[in-house]
C-alpha cells in the first residue's frame, strides 16, 4: 500500500505524487492489487485530478471542488463528502462516495460508473454522454440537465425540472419527482429496462429496496432538438414519439426546430 499524508503538501504536490504512485504501480504490474490511500485531504480542491491507470485509491476523509476530474480507469473511494463537479469528465472507472456529492456530479462524464450513497445537489449528470450515475439519496435541481446520453438512476425524490433539456440518455427515479424540466417526459418502461437496472445497481454492489419494475422511468420527448432521421438508432418510442407531438400541436407559442440527421 502507498500512503500520502495531504496535512503538509499543497494541491498541485498531492497530484503530482498520486499520478507518479500510480504509475509506479502499473509498472510494477500491480495495478488493481495494492491501494494508495490519501490521508488528510481537508477537503481541499481539485485532488486526485488526471490519474490516468487502473489503480485502487482511498480518500480518507472529504473532498471540495472538482476531484478527481479528467480521469481513465481508477477505482476511488471517498470516505466524506464531495464537492462540485465530481469526476468531471470521466472516461472510464468506478468512483464512491461514502457521503454526499454537491452540484454538477459527473458533469460530461464519457463512461464509467459513479456512486454516491447519501444525495447530489443540482444538476448531477449534466450534459453527461455515457456511463451511469447512481444517487441512494435525492438528487437535487435539474438533475440529468442537457444529458446526451447514459443512465441516471435516483433511489430516492428528485427535485425540480428533472432532465431540462435533456437530449438522450435515461433517467430512472424510484421516489417523488417535484417536476419535470422542458423536454423530459416520463414514459412506461420497456423491455430489458428493468434488467438494465438491475444490472447497473448490481455493478454498483446496491442492494435496492425498490424493486427495478417500480421505478419511473424519463427520457427526451425531443422538442428542442427534433431529429427527421436518428444518427445511433432508436431514440424514442412510438408512446413517446406521440406525446411529443401532442405537446408542440398544443404549445402553438413554442419554436420547434428540426434539423436534418447529416
Amino acid at each position: 500500500m502507498v500512503q500520502i499524508d495531504a496535512s503538509e503538501l499543497d494541491v498541485r504536490a498531492i497530484n503530482t505524487r498520486l499520478r507518479a504512485a500510480a504509475e509506479r504501480l502499473c509498472e510494477n504490474g500491480a495495478q488493481g492489487e495494492e491501494q494508495i490511500v490519501l490521508t488528510n485531504p481537508d477537503a481541499r480542491h481539485n485532488l486526485g485530478v488526471g490519474v490516468v491507470h487502473p489503480v485502487k485509491l482511498t480518500i480518507q476523509g472529504s473532498a471540495g471542488y472538482f476531484c478527481m476530474g479528467l480521469c481513465d480507469s481508477p477505482t476511488v473511494h471517498v470516505t466524506g463528502n464531495v464537492g462540485w463537479g465530481f469526476a468531471d469528465n470521466l472516461l472510464s472507472g468506478a468512483m464512491e462516495v461514502d457521503g454526499n456529492a454537491g452540484a454538477v456530479c459527473g458533469v460530461a462524464i464519457r463512461d464509467g460508473r459513479i456512486l454516491v450513497h447519501g444525495n447530489v445537489g443540482s444538476r448531477a449528470g449534466q450534459v453527461m454522454k455515457g456511463g451511469s450515475i447512481v444517487c441512494r439519496g435525492d438528487a437535487g435541481y435539474r438533475a440529468g440537465s442537457m444529458m446526451m446520453g447514459g443512465v441516471l438512476i435516483v433511489l430516492g425524490s428528485a427535485a425540480e425540472a428533472l432532465g431540462e433539456f435533456m437530449m438522450d440518455g435515461e433517467i430512472y427515479v424510484a421516489g417523488a419527482i417535484a417536476s419535470l424540466g422542458q423536454d423530459a417526459v416520463q414514459t412506461d418502461l420497456r423491455d430489458g429496462d428493468a434488467e438494465k437496472i438491475a444490472d447497473i445497481l448490481g455493478q454498483h454492489r446496491v442492494d435496492s429496496p425498490i424493486a427495478p419494475g417500480q421505478f419511473k422511468k424519463f427520457i427526451s420527448d425531443q422538442r428542442a432538438l427534433r431529429y427527421q432521421e436518428y444518427e445511433s438508432g432508436e431514440l424514442l418510442f412510438d408512446e413517446a414519439q406521440e406525446q411529443k407531438t401532442e405537446a408542440v400541436t398544443a404549445d402553438g407559442n413554442r419554436d420547434v426546430m428540426t434539423f436534418d440527421a447529416d
